[in-house]
C-alpha cells in the first residue's frame, strides 16, 4: 500500500529499509522527549513487529516509511493505530529524520494519514499524544486542525522525572 501527497510517499516498511530506520530510531534528537532510545537489537525487533502488521487482516496498525520523492529511502515514519473499534477511534504520530526537520514534511505526511483515517478507515476520532515540553509536535497537531482535550499530568518518566503529556484529537467532522 501507498498513499501520494505532493512531495512525499508513504509506503510499507521493507526489510531493506533496517539502515535507515535505525539512523532515524538511534537519533538522539528523534528520542529527545522520551525516556530512552531504543538500542540495535530493540529497533530490529521493533522493525519486524512493522512488518508483520502489515501483513494483518483485519489491520489495526498502519505504520508507514516517509520517503521524499523521487528518493525511496526512508526519512521517516507514521503510525496510524486503532485504539477502540466501538467508537472508531485511531491514534495517529510520526517521527521524521531531524535532517529533515523544519521543511513541513511532518504535517504533510500526517495529513494525507488523516485523510486515509477518515475517508478509508471510517474513522470517527483521530488522537495524538506527545510530551508536554515537545512544541515542534505540538505545532503539527495544531497545523493539523486537532484541538487538545487535555493534558495528563506525570504520566512519562523523563530524564529522572515526570513529566506531563497532551493529548489532542480531530473528529471526522472537523476533518471535512
Amino acid at each position: 500500500m501507498e498513499l501520494i501527497t505532493h512531495r512525499l510517499t508513504l509506503r510499507e516498511f521493507r526489510e531493506s529499509d533496517f539502515a535507515s530506520f535505525r539512523e532515524l530510531e538511534a537519533h538522539p534528537a528523534t528520542y529527545h522527549y522520551e525516556s530512552a532510545c531504543p538500542d540495535e537489537t530493540a529497533t530490529r525487533k521493533y522493525l519486524e513487529n512493522v512488518l508483520a502488521d502489515a501483513r494483518q487482516t483485519p489491520r489495526t496498525r498502519y505504520r508507514f516509511a516517509v520517503t521524499i520523492r523521487p528518493a525511496e529511502e526512508a526519512r521517516g515514519r507514521v503510525t496510524l493505530a486503532l485504539l477502540n473499534d466501538s467508537i472508531r477511534e485511531w491514534e495517529i504520530g510520526w517521527a521524521i529524520h531531524p535532517d529533515e526537520w523544519g521543511k513541513g514534511f511532518a504535517v504533510e505526511a500526517a495529513q494525507r494519514l488523516l485523510e486515509f483515517a477518515f475517508t478509508d478507515l471510517g474513522a470517527h476520532r483521530v488522537v495524538a499524544f506527545s510530551h508536554a515540553q515537545n512544541t515542534a509536535s505540538l505545532r503539527v497537531m495544531q497545523k493539523l486542525g486537532m484541538q487538545q482535550d487535555g493534558l495528563l499530568r506525570e504520566t512519562r518518566s523523563w530524564r529522572g522525572a515526570w513529566s506531563d503529556e497532551v493529548v489532542f484529537s480531530i473528529l471526522e467532522r472537523e476533518w471535512r
